[in-house]
C-alpha cells in the first residue's frame, strides 16, 4: 500500500514538473509574440518609453492604416506593402505548387516504379537537404543571370522550387511506400495506367501528407530572406521579407512600424496551418504508426 501511494506521488509530481515546464516554455514562446503586438500598437515616440503599455490610452491602430497606404509620417518612411504581399503570394503559391507537382511524380517513380539507378538518384536527391542555402547564392545568382530572368519573380521561384524539392521527395516517397501494395496491384490489373493510379488512388490516401508539405513549404517560402536580397534585382519585385527589412536604419529603427509589417505579414501563415491544421497533425504522425 505504501509503495503504491508512493508511486501515487511521484506521478503527481512528475506531471507538476511536466505543466511548468510545459506552460513556462509557452510563456517564454508566446512572449515575443505579444511584444510585437504591443509595439505595433503604439506610436514610435512611445516604443522606448515602456515594455508594454501604461494605459489603453496609448493604444492605436493607425499604423496598420499607414501600412495599407504605403507610408508612415515618421520621417516619411514608405513601405509598399500591398505590392510585396503580391509579390509574395505569387512566388510562394507558385514555389509551392511546382514543388507538390515535381515532388510527388518524382515519389511515385521512386517508391513504385523499378529502374536501373532508382536507390542512387534518390541518395542524391536527398543530399540536397545538406546542403546550406547560403552556399547556393552565389552559383543561383550566375545561373539566373544565365538565363536572363534576373528581373523576373522567376528568378527567385525556380531557385525556390529546386531547393524544396530533396524535402518533398523525402516526406512523399516513405508515405507512398507505406500504401498497401494489394490496393495498387490490384488497380494495375484493372488496366489501371501509373498516372491513374497515382490520381485516383494514391492522392487521396496523401492528404495527410500533402498538407503538412504545404505548411513546410509554404512557411519557407514566405519567410525566405537571403535568397530573395540577392536574387530580387528590381525594388518592385521585392517580397515581404525585403521589404519589411528596409525600414531598419543606421543609427535608429522604428521598432512599431517593422512589428506592424511583421504582424501583417505572418497572417497569411495562421491562415494557412489553421486550414490545413487537422491534416498537418495526421500527416506528421502519419509515418510514427505502424500497422
Amino acid at each position: 500500500m505504501k509503495q503504491l501511494l508512493g508511486e501515487s506521488k511521484e506521478s503527481r509530481l512528475f506531471a507538476l514538473v511536466e505543466y511548468v515546464i510545459m506552460y513556462g516554455w509557452l510563456l517564454f514562446v508566446l512572449f515575443p509574440f505579444a511584444w510585437m503586438i504591443s509595439l505595433s500598437l503604439r506610436k514610435t515616440q512611445s516604443v522606448y518609453k515602456d515594455l508594454f503599455f501604461q494605459s489603453l490610452d496609448e493604444v492605436t491602430f493607425e499604423n496598420y492604416l499607414y501600412l495599407i497606404q504605403g507610408q508612415f509620417p515618421y520621417r516619411n518612411i514608405q513601405i509598399f506593402f500591398l505590392n510585396a504581399l503580391r509579390n509574395s503570394v505569387v512566388v510562394t503559391v507558385s514555389a509551392v505548387v511546382g514543388i507538390l507537382v515535381v515532388s510527388i511524380l518524382a515519389s511515385y517513380a521512386f517508391s513504385q516504379i523499378r529502374f536501373f539507378g532508382r536507390n542512387v538518384l534518390f541518395y542524391f536527391l536527398l543530399a540536397g537537404m545538406m546542403i546550406p542555402v547560403h552556399v547556393l547564392m552565389l552559383p543561383l545568382f550566375r545561373v539566373v543571370r544565365l538565363f536572363g530572368i534576373q528581373h523576373s519573380l522567376l528568378s527567385v521561384i525556380l531557385p525556390y522550387i529546386a531547393v524544396g524539392i530533396p524535402l518533398s521527395i523525402f516526406l512523399f516517397t516513405g508515405f507512398f511506400r507505406n500504401i498497401p501494395v494489394p490496393l495498387l496491384e490490384a488497380a494495375r490489373l484493372e488496366g489501371a495506367s501509373h498516372m491513374q493510379v497515382l490520381l485516383k488512388i494514391v492522392l487521396p490516401l496523401s492528404r495527410p501528407v500533402i498538407s503538412a508539405n504545404v505548411i513546410f513549404q509554404f512557411m519557407f517560402v514566405w519567410n525566405e530572406f537571403p535568397l530573395a536580397l540577392v536574387l530580387l534585382q528590381k525594388s518592385s519585385l521585392y517580397t515581404l521579407p525585403i521589404e519589411v527589412i528596409k525600414v531598419q536604419g543606421q543609427y535608429m529603427t522604428p521598432w512599431n512600424i517593422v512589428a506592424t509589417a511583421v504582424m501583417a505579414a505572418i497572417l497569411p501563415i495562421i491562415a494557412v496551418y489553421l486550414i490545413f491544421q487537422r491534416q498537418f497533425v495526421s500527416g506528421i504522425v502519419a509515418g510514427a504508426v505502424k500497422e
